[in-house]
């Protein structure tokens, strides 16, 4: 049976939503800190012999070897500490800082993305057709989903000046 006492409480909309929104950021930080350790680009063709003074560069590039990935390995792990404050003490502060932390996410994300190229080039690497690898990808679908979610929060979670 239903304690009828539980069943008067209003139910609090808006602490459904910040779960919701913690999921959604815990879930962007997940995928945001996966995608810096994964193949931001990937090779085409190859050369048919590399010199050997050259491997290292005839490999596809994760995050962390350009260096982009630490600035999103670090906002990521960032993404996290809000979604986990945001559960523990509900304040439109931490909700705020994981919308910051997500843009910077996918601004670095769309910028390597659309100069892919240049990223290759930058870098050094031996091949034809650069192209975005999966890494690159699931940062940016990261950002998305850390832009959506801290959105929510914010407008689901009151402002606590303490």
């Amino acid at each position: 049976m239903s304690d009828p006492v539980v069943d008067s409480q209003p139910r609090d909309y808006f602490a459904r939503a910040r779960a919701w929104a913690a999921t959604g950021l815990f879930l962007a930080a997940a995928v945001t800190i996966l995608g810096s350790f994964l193949d931001w680009v990937k090779v085409d063709a190859l050369p048919p012999t590399v010199p050997a003074n050259q491997a290292p560069r005839a490999e596809p590039f994760n995050g962390l070897d350009i260096g982009d990935g630490w600035w999103t390995l670090g906002a990521g792990a960032f993404l996290l500490l809000c979604a986990v404050l945001l559960v523990l003490r509900p304040a439109s502060r931490f909700a705020w800082w994981a919308f910051f932390a997500s843009i910077l996410c996918g601004g670095i994300a769309i910028s390597d993305y659309r100069g892919i190229a240049e990223v290759f080039n930058e870098w050094g690497g031996i091949g034809a057709g650069p192209s975005p690898g999966i890494g690159l990808t699931l940062v940016a679908a990261g950002a998305l989903l850390g832009l959506v979610a801290s959105v929510t929060a914010i407008a689901a979670t009151p402002k606590i000046d303490s």
